[in-house]
């Protein structure tokens, strides 16, 4: 006569769901300690920081900034202002270097245009950590043609150089007339990675 017992299968059964939820328990205690581990945080700081940046851009960025032995910019300033109207530029600039600055300011351009500015003053002795004001005026003839434009480069000459480009244009209304610029002039101590990416090369004529 066959018999069949269902026991030993039962048995076999529990111990294998016994093993399961043992290495189910272990796998959650190691991710748990992974999580509180403070490397595994920065990590996945990273991780989501990197990604998030690839998720807004598209792609990777190989910008590669100027060398640092270039003027720095200091952008763009346009100026609508009336026939006859004067324009202004306030150009707050800091010494922060440990050494006493000669800054000076000057403006650069086509001859007709450049005659339209005046710098006051035209250079100033900075201390270590102050500042200096200089205030840039442009005045527009009174003949001037609507539309008409004017351009000319500020230079600002301490520790670096800096240039900021100035457009004034002619317009039947004026808007702000008198921007605010801040420079920091520091000395740059640090050595950059893609300063590697340049050499001097002298132009052809």
């Amino acid at each position: 006569m066959n018999t069949t017992s269902t026991r030993p299968l039962a048995d076999s059964i529990r111990v294998m769901a016994d093993v399961i939820e043992e290495g189910t328990r272990v796998g959650l205690d190691l991710f748990e300690g992974l999580a509180r581990n403070p490397a595994t945080i920065m990590v996945n700081q990273l991780l989501k920081s990197t990604s998030s940046q690839i998720s807004r851009s598209g792609k990777c960025s190989c910008h590669i900034p100027p060398p640092c032995w270039m003027p720095r910019n200091l952008g763009d300033v346009v100026t609508l202002v009336c026939p006859g109207a004067t324009a202004t530029l306030r150009i707050r600039v800091t010494n922060c270097t440990t050494s006493p600055r000669d800054i000076q300011i000057s403006p650069a351009g086509k001859p007709e245009d450049v005659r339209l500015i005046e710098v006051k003053p035209p250079s100033m002795p900075v201390g270590p950590m102050e500042r200096g004001v200089f205030i840039v005026t442009a005045t527009i003839p009174a003949n001037a043609n609507f539309g008409q434009e004017f351009e000319v480069l500020i230079w600002v000459r301490g520790c670096l150089e800096h240039y900021l480009r100035w457009t004034i244009k002619v317009a039947k209304r004026g808007a702000d007339c008198c921007f605010e610029i801040d420079v920091d002039d520091c000395q740059d101590y640090l050595h950059h990675w893609y300063d590697h990416f340049y050499c001097e090369r002298p132009c052809l004529r």
